[in-house]
């Protein structure tokens, strides 16, 4: 038997250990940066549309003041409702925005659906009172819609911080749920969608 061969053995199983370690690690690695990746961006949807529900509320609470009778001596800028009514539509452009973000990054179910397009008409409520000049009637804890708003926003909240499939959702199903979740049926309906998923 030549020399070398006791030299070499061993220095090939210490090459495919470490070979085998750096893919293993490699691999990992990599998965672990796609999952911190993917709750990045989930933890990113999820701040985005808390600053939309406070835009929302600050718009309702700052539309029924204007609504309102104002003391002696106190009135509002000439240009406040108009102000109020591209607030509105500013957030409801950015609500939609955070929908298709949040169908083309996942696989939705139909109550996902609904609580997206139920919400979707909420922000769209706000800006249909302003333009017909109405108070928002949101008045109470008894308020169909308010009630509707706070349901769906808290169904919204926990879908963007559960887990989800790390699934990639097909052109063709993102084209789907967007669909669903743009369709005027909602409109008729959305008061009454709040989701009782366990998140």
């Amino acid at each position: 038997m030549p020399v070398w061969i006791p030299l070499v053995v061993p220095l090939v199983t210490v090459m495919i250990t470490l070979s085998g370690g750096w893919l293993v690690t490699t691999r990992v690695t990599d998965r672990w940066d796609r999952v911190k990746k993917t709750r990045e961006l989930d933890l990113a949807a999820a701040s985005d549309f808390q600053r939309l529900h406070g835009e929302a509320v600050s718009i309702w609470k700052t539309w029924n003041a204007l609504m309102s009778d104002f003391p002696a001596g106190f009135a509002p800028p000439q240009d406040a409702k108009w102000t109020c009514l591209l607030r509105a539509t500013a957030a409801e452009g950015q609500f939609e925005s955070l929908l298709a973000k949040l169908t083309g990054e996942r696989v939705l179910d139909q109550d996902d659906i609904a609580v997206l397009g139920g919400l979707r008409q909420a922000f769209k409520s706000l800006r249909r009172h302003i333009r017909a000049n109405e108070t928002i009637p949101w008045t109470s804890d008894r308020s169909k819609e308010y009630v509707a708003f706070k349901s769906l926003a808290s169904a919204m909240s926990a879908l963007l911080t559960r887990n989800h499939p790390r699934k990639q959702p097909s052109a063709a199903a993102v084209n789907q749920a967007f669909a669903e979740i743009t369709a005027n049926r909602h409109e008729r309906t959305w008061t009454a969608v709040p989701s009782t998923r366990e998140p």
